[in-house]
This record gives C-alpha cells, structure tokens and sequence, in this order.
C-alpha cells in the first residue's frame, strides 16, 4: 500500500469501496447464471415431460382425443378441427398409451401418456375442464376396440358428466356397448365408408360433394342447429326451408328423437328439433329465428 494511502484514509475508503462493488458484481452475476441455469433447466424437463406425456395439462374448455390407431388419423383430426375458427384458441389433448412419444408438434397440441382407462392418466389430462371427447378406435383391426371405446366413454362421463363425447364404433352390433352413456354420439366410420362407395358407384359424383360438406378445409360446410325457442306460430319445415334457402342456407333435414326426416311435408318446426343445413357457415338458433321472422 503506497504511503499516501496511510496517511489519507478517504483513499483507503474508496479503494474499499471498489472492492465492494466488484465483489457485488460477481455475486450478483454468480446468482444471475444458476437462476439461468434452474430456468433453462427447468424448461427442459418441462418440455420432455410434454414429449413424453409425463406431465400434467392445465387448460379450459379443450377437447380430448383418446387414443392414437395412426398418426396420419391423428393429425387430420386435429386440422380438421382447428380449420373452424371457432376452435383456434382451444386446446387438444392426446390421451393414449399407443404411443410413448409424441411423433408430431403442432401449436396447442398436448400429449398425456397413460391408460385412457385410469382414472389418474385423465386427471392429469384435466379432465373436469374439458368440455369435448373424441374417442377413436384402438385399430380397425383390433376386435376389442368397441368394448374399449364404450368403457372409456362411460368412465369419461363418471369424471365430467358434462363432457360432449363422440365415439367410433366399428362394428354397428356393437352399439348396445354404449347403450348406458347419454352424452355419446356415435360415429360408424366402416358402414359410412361402405354406403359412400356403393352411393358413388350408382351416382358418380356423390362422393366428391359427401367430401366437400363434411370437411371445415372446403367451402360449404353441414352443420347443425338446435331448435331450442320455436315461433309461437306454427311454422311447416316446408316453408321454414324455403326461406332459408333465401339466405343461403340449404335445410337438408330433420333429427327428432334420434330419428332423420329428409320429407318435411308434414312437419312442425318444434322444440328440440336438430336441423341439418348445408351452407357457407355455422349459424346459431338465434340467427335462424331472424331468418324466419317475416314468417
């Protein structure tokens, strides 16, 4: 230490002083780097666990898809399903232990590895949050794959009684499987596949408009209304689709009590009615009525 420095000790204080300053930087740089580290760290669990299925969802109002028969099924599902703008800031889920990794990454995807059967794999799938199922086949060749479906629909409506589910069934003797569920709707993807290609073979081009109106990715889509407040006056389904064609909305049919009328002739527009329509968009019930108030 020079001689000056002895004898002015405000010298001594500022060297002190910096010193101080730099032992500061390198505790501060020090905490910095390891709180760094535990994120980076903590990210790259995090992300492997979501590979893997291993964590846990935290989500609202998204839709499950419970089982993985092929990723080409999977993924058409899913951008199918987010074609409606109606679903691009929803959440999926893919509940199944078909696979141990997710082989895809696509945004607001999830992957949950597990038994769709235990409870304990849907729970960490948030299952009480969720308020849409699709339930596929394990595999249009394996032959348990209904017994499969009805019991993962029935353990999906014990968890959330007000989950909407839709279940693949191939095999349309199996529908008795299903019989104790009430929120299922049942898909029988062969019997469609096999009445397409009988309809295209006796009338060329029922197959290309069956194509266009049952996906989201082409113009003109069917889609369903409920009725759930009817007009105080009578209104036939005949003059209810006439005026509805006016506005681009083409009523193809009637579901009543799980029952398709395609003849309106006789029919009473009523309450709990299900009308199927073909056009350009979705329209709500409320939409509907105004579409019909000059009737």
């Amino acid at each position: 230490q020079p001689d000056h420095a002895i004898r002015d000790p405000l010298w001594s204080r500022g060297l002190g002083d910096v010193y101080k300053r730099q032992f500061i930087i390198i505790v501060g740089l020090t905490a910095f780097t390891s709180v760094v580290g535990i994120g980076v760290d903590w990210i790259i669990d995090f992300n492997q666990k979501e590979r893997s299925g291993l964590g846990k969802i935290r989500a609202k109002n998204h839709v499950l898809i419970i089982n993985f028969p092929s990723e080409r099924r999977v993924r058409q599902i899913i951008e199918e399903y987010y074609q409606d703008l109606s679903h691009k800031n929803r959440d999926t889920v893919i509940v199944t232990d078909q696979i141990e990794t997710l082989t895809f990454n696509m945004p607001r995807v999830h992957f949950i590895f597990g038994s769709p059967l235990e409870e304990d794999t849907l729970e960490r799938a948030d299952i009480s949050s969720a308020d849409q199922a699709i339930v596929l086949s394990t595999g249009y060749d394996d032959v348990n794959s209904d017994s499969i479906a009805a019991s993962i629909s029935s353990i999906l409506e014990h968890l959330n009684p007000q989950i909407n589910i839709v279940a693949e069934c191939l095999n349309t003797k199996h529908e008795l499987l299903f019989q104790n569920s009430k929120k299922v709707s049942l898909v029988f993807p062969l019997r469609i596949a096999n009445n397409l290609i009988v309809q295209e073979i006796q009338d060329p081009g029922v197959n290309l408009l069956a194509s266009a109106i049952t996906s989201n990715q082409i113009e003109g889509t069917l889609s369903s209304t409920k009725v759930t407040d009817p007009p105080k006056n009578s209104l036939t389904y005949v003059s209810v689709a006439k005026t509805l064609l006016d506005h681009g909305v083409n009523l193809v049919g009637i579901i009543r009590n799980s029952r398709v009328h395609v003849n309106f002739n006789s029919l009473i527009i009523s309450e709990n009615d299900v009308m199927v329509s073909i056009s350009l968009t979705r329209h709500s019930w409320e939409n509907i009525k105004d579409m019909l108030a000059d009737l």
